[in-house]
């Protein structure tokens, strides 16, 4: 079926565009700073309102400005100067560059009328949805060891409700969608149980293999391969350099026989493998369009 035109072209200039989308980026990113830090604790991620964990003080609207308030307090609370984290400005950059790289490859679409006003927000909400839930999920099991099922759950139904919705537009058919969370969640629960078999211990998390499910559905099984090894290179490449910048004593200061024991969370490992396909394979797709 021949889709219709959307005649009414947008007239933003592409860089006003580009800055709203990373403001908006922004401000979610202050937003999954809450999150990663009450999620773990079983506290609401809405009520009370943002405060200092040192002195109590409420955070008000110009000390909560995503990136500018933490450069111009100096990196210090208003009321005590207890030194903040520089994790919370990053969370919030990330976001914002995440939100753009998810929106850009929609936006010549809908500037040229090849794809409807409401395929692009679908699409890119939903995306963006999935990029920062990995960004949360990536620093909440780092933190604790854990994928916290509230954020990893959902994950399989909206990625299979996306590719009913605008699937053709992503190269992710609902078949493939389903077939990735199968794959995904099934491959790694399978994993896990041989790996616990063979060795008696725990490999891999419970958590893990619903994240899994949740990136085989939103990016379909064709990408499970990629996103699975590029997860475990990484993962690789981050032990052995701790390892080298450690002297070698990563498993001794833990008390470890041997590095092949450490305890590390897949996760990160899993969001940023996924988040790489998300968008690398896309920006690889517009470039071979172009040149064939």
């Amino acid at each position: 079926m021949v889709q219709r035109r959307y005649h009414r072209r947008v007239q933003l200039p592409i860089a006003i565009v580009a800055v709203f989308v990373m403001l908006w980026g922004a401000l979610w990113g202050s937003f999954l700073n809450v999150v990663v830090y009450r999620v773990p604790a079983g506290l609401s991620v809405v009520h009370p309102r943002s405060r200092c964990p040192q002195c109590g003080s409420p955070i008000t609207w110009w000390q909560n400005i995503p990136v500018l308030s933490w450069a111009l307090l100096g990196g210090r609370c208003h009321h005590c100067k207890t030194w903040i984290s520089v994790r919370y400005p990053l969370v919030e950059a990330a976001a914002a560059v995440l939100a753009l790289g998810v929106a850009w490859p929609w936006l010549p679409g809908l500037a040229s009328g090849d794809v409807l006003p409401w395929q692009v927000a679908v699409g890119v909400l939903a995306e963006q949805c999935f990029v920062f839930a990995l960004l949360a999920i990536a620093l909440i099991d780092s933190d604790t060891f854990l994928v916290p099922d509230v954020l990893s759950l959902p994950l399989p139904l909206i990625g299979l409700g996306l590719a009913f919705a605008v699937g053709p537009l992503r190269g992710v058919t609902w078949q493939q969608s389903a077939a990735g969370a199968l794959a995904g969640g099934g491959g790694l629960l399978a994993v896990q149980w041989l790996y616990a078999v063979l060795t008696r211990r725990e490999g891999l998390g419970t958590g893990d293999v619903k994240l899994m499910a949740g990136i085989g559905a939103f990016l379909g099984v064709q990408a499970l391969p990629a996103v699975l090894l590029a997860s475990a290179l990484l993962g690789l490449l981050f032990v052995g350099g701790w390892s080298l910048v450690g002297r070698g004593k990563l498993a001794e200061d833990r008390g470890l026989s041997s590095i092949r024991h450490l305890a590390m969370p897949f996760g990160p490992f899993l969001a940023v493998g996924a988040v790489q396909w998300l968008l690398l394979h896309r920006m690889a797709s517009h470039a071979l369009a172009r040149w064939f």
